[in-house]
């Protein structure tokens, strides 16, 4: 189980374990200029997906240029998504809040790192769904984010697992890699982090940090479950 601590505190990257860190605050109002690039690329998007979806009705596609078609339309759509949630970054924030079952959301996540990570990238099986209440265009971004610093961490020859459950009323999901564990890799933008407290702090979730199996670092998060 997670600990516990004030409401917005989450566990904060650094020393496993160790220490709380509050969650970064985000305003209701996307920057301007953020919200212009957003409606700019809104067509070009869509022009992507478009053409994808016709080549996708093309007769005697071989399998394997079906499957590539078919992950640059999802690829698209899950960008879109993030787009219009940005331009409506007016409106309240339980808009998009809807019941999405978390292992779902983890194997996309999944599938869509694997594109571009030449190491082993595993979601370890679960037989049932894990259903949360939350946006999951948000969600999505969490889970990439913490998959993005595992495989980097990993490299191109490590390893990387997810593993979706739920225990004692809340949904947990870990990733941990092989890497060579904390403060051993280049920073990167440290972006990622804050999106990710952000998200869970909203959504009244925590996430530790600490050492792995494989060697590197693990990090899990825990959400509250949708009521039965």
């Amino acid at each position: 189980m997670a600990n516990s601590g004030p409401a917005g505190l989450l566990w904060a990257p650094g020393k496993p374990g160790t220490w709380w860190g509050r969650a970064p605050t985000e305003s209701r109002w996307a920057p301007l200029r953020l919200r212009e690039a957003c409606h700019d690329i809104r067509q070009p998007i869509a022009a992507m997906l478009a053409i994808a979806d016709a080549a996708l009705t093309e007769r005697c596609l071989p399998d394997v240029t079906r499957s590539h078609l078919e992950q640059i339309s999802t690829l698209a759509q899950s960008l879109a998504d993030v787009v219009n949630q940005w331009l409506r970054a007016d409106e309240p924030a339980d808009e998009g809040v809807r019941l999405t079952d978390l292992v779902r959301l983890a194997d996309e996540a999944v599938t869509a790192e694997r594109v571009t990570f030449a190491g082993t990238l595993k979601l370890l099986p679960q037989a049932e769904p894990v259903l949360i209440h939350v946006n999951p265009v948000d969600m999505r971004r969490v889970i990439s984010n913490l998959l993005g610093n595992a495989t980097r961490a990993a490299g191109s020859t490590g390893r990387v697992t997810i593993e979706v459950g739920c225990d004692s009323g809340l949904a947990q999901l870990a990733v941990e890699d092989s890497g060579p564990g904390f403060g051993h890799i280049p920073e990167g933008t440290r972006l990622g982090w804050g999106i990710v407290a952000q998200i869970l702090a909203r959504c009244g979730g925590s996430i530790q940090y600490g050492d792995s199996a494989l060697g590197g670092v693990r990090a899990c998060f825990w959400l509250p479950l949708a009521a039965q």
